[in-house]
């Protein structure tokens, strides 16, 4: 059925749920399971070496709470590839790179922000609801 998930992960808590979740499934489909995080720098920034400064650190916090996690996987069999994507717009990155390489599902967290949280989809997790052609697992970022 899944052959080829791709989880959002962004070293969040919500990302973290999710990634259990696709390890689950990726074991369970016996798929492939991709880590894909979009590094980008704020548009905002004074100087071109500004932005890079910021992508750097921003590479490196996500290579960092990936490896810090992998072995969750590795411990149950499942290969864990991560992938850093630049973009300006997350959601339209993590499209594009599902679609341009074949994947059958995407897997990301949730962040909840109070009780608006619960009931409205933010961000990332809306743009990608609204502009998604392959299927989404949106994963709460707390049990309920």
């Amino acid at each position: 059925m899944f052959q080829r998930l791709l989880i959002a992960w962004d070293g969040s808590d919500a990302a973290l749920r999710a990634f259990d979740v696709a390890i689950d499934i990726a074991r369970r489909y016996d798929a492939e399971l991709v880590a894909v995080s979009v590094a980008y720098s704020p548009a905002h920034a004074e100087t071109s070496g500004d932005r890079k400064e910021s992508a750097e650190a921003a590479h490196r916090y996500l290579q960092e709470t990936l490896q810090e996690v992998a072995d969750r996987a590795e411990r149950i069999g499942v290969d864990v590839e991560h992938r850093i994507i630049e973009g300006e717009n997350p959601a339209r990155a993590l499209l594009g790179h599902a679609h341009e390489h074949g994947f059958d599902m995407i897997v990301m967290g949730h962040h909840h922000s109070g009780r608006a949280g619960r009931l409205l989809l933010h961000g990332v997790t809306r743009d990608l609801l609204a502009d998604a052609t392959i299927p989404l697992l949106v994963v709460s970022e707390q049990p309920q």
